[in-house]
């Protein structure tokens, strides 16, 4: 399985609050009646209230069965068959602002990740790099930290999995590791680890996920 994050951040003339309407009940419509090749689309929105501004307000998961796929859609998208697509982003996104991202995703903790056909509340943790930290010394410290992160919060944590980017397909791709965090109730309280050196920002976000049903990514 191929997934692909994208980084979407609202036209800022609108409310986050109608850049979701407009996206679920207008452009994921779209889309589907253009793209039949996802094999899972989730849209993690930004929760109302986040106390840290992000710069994105949406994170969605594009998911395909091999590269193949994903590359076939990238090019449909970039064709002039796809300036539909580009036109309706540009009633309700940052378009210039927009980035995407082949993952890895890895399971750290917890059962695995179901179909989720309803809403479903869940807290990321958003990480850059410091500017000197080599990949290496980077990568340990996510490491450490993945792992303090579910020793911290046995029993307030179902499922923990994580995000690191393979590939931009666009050098503003702004995260370099994205920890996703399924509470066992929704006001469970998360414990942060300390961040190692290497780890330059985490930003603590809650996020509302929106599945389209499997039945509806096929016909």
């Amino acid at each position: 399985m191929i997934k692909v994050i994208g980084f979407i951040p609202r036209r800022p003339d609108i409310s986050r609050a109608d850049f979701r309407h407009y996206y679920e009940t207008q452009h994921v419509l779209l889309a589907l009646s253009r793209i039949r090749s996802f094999t899972k689309y989730v849209r993690n929105h930004v929760a109302a209230g986040a106390v840290q501004e992000p710069g994105f307000d949406c994170l969605p998961e594009w998911w395909f069965t091999a590269p193949e796929v994903a590359a076939d859609i990238a090019t449909w998208v970039a064709s002039p068959a796809g300036e539909v697509l580009h036109r309706d982003e540009a009633n309700f996104m940052d378009r210039p602002r927009m980035a995407s991202c082949p993952v890895s995703d890895e399971l750290l903790f917890g059962p695995q990740r179901p179909i989720e056909p309803w809403l479903v509340r869940k807290r990321g943790l958003a990480i850059t790099r410091a500017p000197t930290a080599d990949p290496a010394a980077f990568a340990a410290d996510i490491t450490r930290f993945g792992e303090e992160l579910i020793r911290r919060n046995q029993g307030a944590v179902m499922r923990v999995s994580r995000d690191l980017p393979l590939d931009p397909l666009q050098t503003a791709y702004p995260l370099d590791a994205l920890f996703w965090v399924w509470p066992t109730t929704p006001g469970a309280v998360i414990e942060v680890p300390e961040r190692g050196p290497a780890i330059g920002s985490c930003s603590e976000l809650g996020f509302e996920a929106i599945e389209t049903p499997p039945a509806a990514l096929s016909g």
